[in-house]
């Protein structure tokens, strides 16, 4: 215990390197623990149901060349879940909005319809209550829900009682009978219902909606699985070969379903801050060096009283092991405080219900903590005692061994290498970012607002679609108004659905005769709404309920020329391959937009002319002569004027569907230039502790050379040169890690090279004047020393 009181005290008298490495270790531990309980959470952690690992989402594949996911049709799930031998359950579920007016005010409600079996799938036990009976799942069966955590903490404030309690959804009473716990499913999920598909629906094998998932037998594995699906899709292919024939079966794992985008940006982020980490450790250890040089004399006093080798460095350890733990201390408290607000950063990741700071991220921080001391601690401490102590003492403080100016030498080009990687990387992504703002949309974002009024799929048709027509006409009514309509899935969002079509008149063949294409259902005003250009033809007749109209649609400019090779397209048929005799007539060919997202180059696409009603949840979108937000208010009285028990929701702009688009480009290149510019002013100071400490070693030559007439500017250059040697190898290193990096970062760029000469150049620029500014001010210092006192301090 007395050993370590005298390190406290040690570190106390030192407090202007005390301070500073903690609060180093502090940035770097904090910041790399808070990113740690995020990747832990999203990507490491077991999802939170029992044997979750036989957990997989089952679709459909296409008969395409590429096997692209599709959702599968209501029937199918039944079909599997018969016909299977290696899942215990198979079910599915499909999102769906609803309006509930039990409240004083219509609240839009996040839903899930669900198939048969779905609680059964994922074996959690609610909260409150209980999942749904095999004869609610039925069609025509009792209205219930089961609703989640959030719902339940919000509306009823978590009262054990809520199951006396009813939902009024559509007008219809929805009894309550369960809650589920709180990490059962994504936060933004309001309540679930029983599907109760429609009996004449359950024929419909084309008819694909759901999202399957599915619970595999103990010991089966995704591969045998897929087999199987495949094999009882082969017999389905046989028995109803119009609609089955050539499909198959895509079965992954549900947790890598669910996160697996967000893998690559999620390791690019943690991997820049474990370097900020890397970076943090070899600049104490710098300052350690430099902080031992000043020591020399105290540790030869110890060595010559009889202190051995080994103990001068267990002195040294005591308080570095004091600083650690201090760094851990507070870097563990820093990263519990920011991993609340990791939610605002990350607002797109999955499962942000369940992160917070637990064991797991403490025992983080504290194996950080001591890899960091025995790097920054016990390296410097036996490099600092590998010289004769007791020849420190009989030279003073002349010198410092060459084998220490090495390793912090070492240490400080092995800072600005990672910095050179860290700052290429930021410049890479923010000219990415750049670019991918820059392109060009195919639309015009500008005065445009989105909205939506709830209405379920389980409707009355003819409700929903009389709702619509009225109001798309009222809307084009309204002053202010250039023009309104309606769409399935907005542009830039990559939401879409993809099937494959066969095109009259073209003879070339492609995926035996095939197209797949992407699709949106629209109304007339849409398209003009966002300024689409009109290429040929017309655009699509004018919205009215008519379900036996004949089909129409428009086609973008690269459908024409992929598929039409410069052929009039207005006046061709084309007939989903599954259903030969539906012809659909192309009146009007439109301008690319990016439906895809905005790095994504324009894909064929067919815009099918919506019928009012065949499609109950739109996105309604109208053109403002002014600023769109201020015709809310008279948009949300036109649909209380229609229907008051209509909520109105969603309601942002195009220019924030844009934005969204580049939400994950936005805050790759805010992060990474965060860490890039902590890691520069890391480096910044360990270059400065080794300069200083250099000037500090030739103090003596320095006088020498000043008496002997050697004037300021010889004396600055003299010392920057070692700087500049050093930055040299810092860049020609960092440029090399930047070489082996540039095949992740190629997975994150748009529009420019890894390599690209110009970022480099600035990347290297930016450090060149930050160093040397570092590097400068020691170098000043040393060329104002008096030549008579360095002699006498000798």
């Amino acid at each position: 215990m007395k050993q370590w009181i005298l390190a406290c005290r040690s570190l106390a008298r030192r407090p202007g390197y005390t301070i500073t490495a903690i609060l180093v270790l502090v940035l770097g531990i904090g910041a790399t623990t808070a990113l740690f309980s995020v990747v832990d959470t999203v990507l490491l952690k077991p999802l939170p149901y029992p044997n979750p690992d036989r957990l997989v989402t089952v679709m459909e594949a296409s008969p395409s060349k590429n096997q692209k996911d599709s959702l599968i049709a209501p029937v199918r799930i039944e079909d599997w879940h018969r016909m299977n031998q290696t899942f215990d359950v198979v079910s599915g579920s499909y999102g769906e909005s609803a309006t509930d007016t039990s409240g004083p005010e219509p609240e839009r409600l996040a839903g899930r319809r669900v198939a048969p079996r779905y609680f059964d799938v994922y074996r959690t036990a609610p909260l409150v209550g209980r999942t749904f009976t095999a004869e609610e799942d039925k069609f025509g069966g009792p209205a219930v829900a089961v609703i989640s955590y959030g719902l339940w903490t919000r509306r009823f404030g978590q009262d054990p009682r809520v199951t006396s309690n009813r939902l009024v959804l559509g007008g219809r009473g929805f009894s309550i009978v369960g809650v589920m716990p709180k990490d059962f499913a994504a936060a933004s999920i309001d309540v679930w219902l029983p599907a109760q598909t429609y009996p004449p629906l359950m024929r419909q094998r084309d008819a694909r909606f759901f999202t399957g998932i599915g619970r595999m037998k103990p010991g089966v594995t995704i591969q045998q699985a897929q087999g199987d699906l495949a094999r009882v899709q082969r017999q389905l292919g046989e028995q109803f070969a119009r609609t089955d024939k050539d499909w198959s079966a895509i079965v992954r794992d549900l947790k890598e379903s669910r996160v697996g985008d967000y893998r690559r940006t999620l390791l690019l982020v943690f991997g820049a801050v474990g370097m900020l980490l890397l970076i943090a450790v070899a600049n104490i250890a710098g300052l350690t060096l430099a902080q031992l040089h000043t020591r020399e004399r105290e540790m030869a006093i110890r060595s010559s009283v009889g202190a051995s080798r080994q103990q001068v460095v267990a002195t040294v350890m005591r308080e570095v092991l004091l600083i650690a733990a201090a760094g851990a201390a507070f870097g563990g408290a820093a990263a519990a405080a920011s991993v609340k607000l990791m939610s605002g950063f990350f607002t797109d990741l999955p499962r942000l219900a369940e992160l917070r700071f637990d064991w797991r991220a403490l025992l983080f921080a504290a194996g950080a903590s001591l890899l960091a001391a025995i790097a920054f601690g016990l390296i410097p401490a036996v490099q600092a005692t590998r010289s004769s102590l007791a020849a420190m003492l009989a030279e003073g403080n002349r010198s410092v061994s060459s084998g220490r100016r090495r390793l912090q030498r070492s240490l400080v080009v092995a800072q600005l290498a990672v910095t050179v990687l860290l700052l290429a990387s930021a410049g890479l992504l923010l000219r990415s970012y750049r670019n991918l703002s820059a392109v060009d949309s195919g639309f015009d974002s500008n005065n445009t607002i989105v909205f939506h009024v709830g209405a379920a799929w389980n409707e009355d048709r003819a409700r929903v679609g009389t709702l619509q027509e009225r109001l798309v006409a009222e809307l084009h009514r309204l002053p202010g108004v250039e023009a309104a309509g309606m769409t399935n899935f907005l542009p830039a969002t990559g939401a879409t659905f993809r099937y494959q079509i066969q095109l009259e008149g073209i003879t070339r063949a492609e995926e035996n005769g095939k197209f797949t294409v992407g699709s949106r259902t629209v109304s007339p005003g849409y398209l003009r709404a966002l300024h689409a250009p009109l290429l040929a033809g017309d655009w699509c007749p004018e919205l009215r309920m008519d379900f036996r109209a004949a089909p129409k649609a428009l086609v973008n400019r690269r459908f024409a020329e992929l598929y039409g090779k410069g052929e009039n397209m207005v006046g061709r048929h084309y007939s989903p391959a599954e259903n030969p005799r539906y012809l659909v007539e192309i009146t009007g060919v439109v301008g690319d937009m990016r439906e895809d997202g905005l790095a994504a180059s324009p894909a064929p696409y067919v815009y099918l002319c919506s019928s009012a009603g065949s499609w109950p949840d739109p996105e309604y979108v109208a053109r403002t002569k002014g600023d769109p937000r201020a015709m809310m208010g008279a948009i949300r009285q036109l649909v209380r004027n229609l229907d008051p028990n209509r909520a109105v929701f969603g309601v942002k702009t195009i220019g924030n569907v844009v934005d969204e688009a580049l939400d994950q480009p936005r805050l790759n290149v805010r992060f990474l230039t965060l860490f890039a510019g902590s890691a520069m002013l890391l480096a910044s100071i360990g270059l400065y502790s080794l300069v200083t400490l250099l000037v500090t070693a030739r103090t003596r030559e320095i006088g020498v050379r000043v008496a002997l007439g050697a004037r300021r500017g010889q004396i600055v250059r003299l010392v920057l040169s070692g700087a500049v040697r050093l930055l040299g190898a810092g860049v020609v290193i960092g440029l090399g890690l930047t070489l082996v990096a540039q095949r992740l970062l190629k997975t994150v760029l748009f529009g420019v090279s890894p390599l690209d000469g110009l970022t480099l150049v600035g990347a290297i620029v930016v450090l060149a004047a930050a160093s040397t500014l570092a590097a400068f001010l020691p170098a000043r210092r040393a060329a104002a020393i008096d030549p008579l006192e360095a002699m006498r301090g000798e």
